[in-house]
Order: C-alpha cells, then sequence, then structure tokens
C-alpha cells in the first residue's frame, strides 16, 4: 500500500493519528490547525483520499490519484471567494451533502482558510455540522483557529500541526531534491519550518532570485529616495503576481494529463470546470503566499542587522549575506532595527485581514524609513 502521507514531513503525531482514523474508523469532522506552509492542506487532502478510497487508501486506484489531483466528484475543495466563504455556497454543500457519493465509499469537504466563514456561512454550516449525514466527512483547514466559530470549532476533532524541525526540512531537501548538505541547511533555516516554502527555494530559480532582489530592496530602502522607492514597491508587486502566473502555467499541463483518463464529452467539461476552480482558487492563495514572502525577507534582513549589532552573528537566518550585513549594521541603530520588524509585523497583520496589499506593503516601507532615520548611525 502506497503512503499516502509520504510528502508530509515533520508532522509525526498529526500523521499517526490520522493513519489510525484509517484503519479503525474516521470521525465525521476534523481540524487542521497549526502554522503556514507545514503541511496542513496537502495532508487534508491525502487523508480525504483514504476516506473515499475503498480500499481505505491505497494511493494506488482511480480514486485516490483523482482526489489527489483535485479532481474527484466526491471530494469537493471549498476556499473563500474573495474574503470569506459565504452562506450561499454553505447551503448548497448542505443540500448536496444529503446525497449519497457518486462513486466513493464516502464525500469529503475540505475547507481551506476556514477561518473565513462570515457569520451566516459559520451559523448555516454549524447545523450540518451538528447533524451530519453518515456518509460525509469534513476537513477544515487553518492558520488561524482563534478565529473560528467556537461553536464549530467544538465539534471537530483538532489535529495539530507545528513547524517542521530545521534538521528535517534540511533532510527533506537533501534527500528529494539532492540539495547540497550546505545549501540544504542554509534554506532549512531560513525557511523557519515552512517546508512548502523550503522547497520552492530548493527547486525554484526564480524563487531564489526573488528572494536575494528583496534582500538588496531591504538593504537599500532606508537611503532610498521617494521615487526608488516607489519603483521598489511596484517590482514587488510584479515580481508577486508573475510568481502566481508561473503556478497557474504549470496547472494548465497538469489539466492536459488529468483529462486523459476522462472518457466522454461530459466527463471532459466537468474536469475543466473544476481544474477552472482549482486554477483560480490556487492563484489566489500564491498570491497571498508572495505577499507573506515579501514580509518574511524584509523581516528576516532587519532581525539579521539587529543581530549583527549586537554582536549575536550566530543567530543570523541570512548567512550567505554576512558581510552585507556586517557593512550596513550600525550599533546605534539597534532599536532602529527592531521598530523595522515591528513595522513588517504589522504589515503582516494587515495582509491576514485582505486589506489592499500595495498600500500596506507602502506603509510598511515608510515605516521602516521612518524608523531607522530615528536611530542615525554611529
Amino acid at each position: 500500500m502506497t503512503d499516502l502521507f509520504a510528502d508530509i514531513v515533520g508532522q509525526e503525531m498529526a500523521v499517526s493519528m490520522l493513519t489510525r482514523a484509517l484503519e479503525q474508523g474516521a470521525s465525521h469532522a476534523y481540524l487542521f490547525f497549526g502554522p503556514s506552509g507545514v503541511g496542513k492542506s496537502e495532508a487534508a487532502i491525502a487523508f480525504a483520499a483514504g476516506l473515499a478510497c475503498a480500499n481505505g487508501g491505497c494511493g494506488v486506484c482511480s480514486t485516490c490519484r483523482r482526489v489527489l489531483e483535485g479532481l474527484h466528484p466526491d471530494v469537493e475543495v471549498v476556499a473563500p471567494e474573495g474574503n470569506f466563504i459565504r452562506k450561499e455556497e454553505i447551503t448548497d454543500i448542505n443540500l448536496h451533502a444529503a446525497y449519497r457519493p457518486y462513486e466513493a465509499r464516502a464525500k469529503v469537504y475540505v475547507f481551506l482558510e476556514a477561518d473565513s466563514f462570515n457569520a451566516e456561512a459559520a451559523n448555516a454550516f454549524l447545523k450540518t455540522l451538528e447533524e451530519p449525514p453518515g456518509h460525509v466527512h469534513f476537513i477544515l483547514v487553518t492558520d488561524r483557529s482563534e478565529r473560528l466559530l467556537p461553536t464549530i470549532a467544538s465539534r471537530c476533532l483538532p489535529v495539530t500541526f507545528s513547524s517542521v524541525p530545521v534538521s528535517a526540512v534540511a533532510a527533506d531537501l537533501a534527500g528529494r531534491f539532492g540539495t547540497p548538505p550546505e545549501e540544504a541547511a542554509l534554506i532549512a533555516r531560513l525557511s523557519g519550518g515552512d517546508l512548502a516554502y523550503a522547497r520552492e527555494l530548493a527547486t525554484t530559480e526564480s524563487a531564489r532570485r526573488q528572494r536575494d532582489r528583496l534582500l538588496d530592496l531591504g538593504r537599500d530602502l532606508p537611503a532610498a529616495g521617494l521615487m526608488d522607492t516607489q519603483v521598489a514597491l511596484d517590482e514587488i508587486m510584479a515580481t508577486v503576481e508573475s510568481r502566481s502566473r508561473e503556478r497557474a502555467e504549470d496547472l494548465e499541463n497538469e489539466l492536459a494529463k488529468a483529462l486523459e483518463w476522462a472518457g466522454d464529452a461530459r466527463t471532459k467539461s466537468w474536469l475543466k470546470k473544476r481544474h477552472e476552480e482549482k486554477t483560480k482558487r490556487q492563484r489566489r492563495r500564491l498570491h497571498t503566499k508572495g505577499l507573506q514572502t515579501v514580509t518574511r525577507v524584509f523581516a528576516g534582513w532587519y532581525r539579521d542587522l539587529a543581530l549583527v549589532s549586537a554582536g549575536a552573528e550566530e543567530g543570523v537566518l541570512n548567512q550567505d549575506r554576512l558581510d552585507d550585513l556586517r557593512v550596513g549594521a550600525s550599533q546605534g541603530s539597534l532599536l532602529g532595527y527592531t521598530q523595522a520588524v515591528m513595522a513588517v509585523g504589522k504589515a503582516q497583520e494587515r495582509l491576514r485581514y485582505n486589506v489592499d496589499a500595495r498600500c500596506a506593503i507602502s506603509d510598511m516601507f515608510r515605516s521602516i524609513k521612518e524608523a531607522l532615520a530615528q536611530w542615525p548611525r554611529s
């Protein structure tokens, strides 16, 4: 039997719990929660395949393969359109959940960003969650479980995901991609336990170029004039969109593969529609991830400047940029660096609530420049 959870790294407790559920009987609802990028969504789809599979998750049958590709009629992935998951969508789900599965042994609904239910949607979903049909399972996935309606969270079996240890990230990169040990160690350190980000840095040249450019912008920002700052802002927003388009092109290639098993025009039409929904969802998530990368790199740069200025170079994340950090760091600016990191944190919080991204990054730039201007180099 293929291990459905082979790609999930550093989550032994969660994987053990889910494997046992597939073997002994699953609850009707689960809540997967923990930091971003640690495998929650991937584990949710793998678990959904196991719940739908007649063999309990063989990993090789048509059902498992189609679920893992996001193209099975009995497994629906739900994500917010815009800022919220809305009542109309939940009403439709409640209606269709009552019907038996088309072909799998169960129907499964996977809610990504489950904290984005609006109040009406949450209350509508609660009714089905309290008295679910016996053939239905719900998997809620969130980075922010504290924002879920408590009555929803209390009716789900919690599955905790944690940051992946640096050693496990490095081992995964070396074993999966053949990344040289020194490079794997650096990327693992940069990732902060975000396996998805680490894998992207290890395998994607454009991701590495983006990181280098963001570090350059962070280095040059304090001395940049108004025009330079606006150019940097334009470049960042264009880069985020470009990275999102790259992934969309990859998804188009996946569609051709998915259509290979479709035997008739009706099935192909359904697959194309499902694939369009998947692509739209992925582009939105990639745009969000891109903005997270921007703030992650900026926070790391000013954090590192603070550490170097305090004589704590061993704690620096960007070890490959130590020379730049040594040139740029100033003991007299230590408090300014700290305030700059706080400014990035504020931008991260604003972006979590779906404010205008360009405005949030622009305000972050201004706050960083103001913070460092108060504490001139000495």
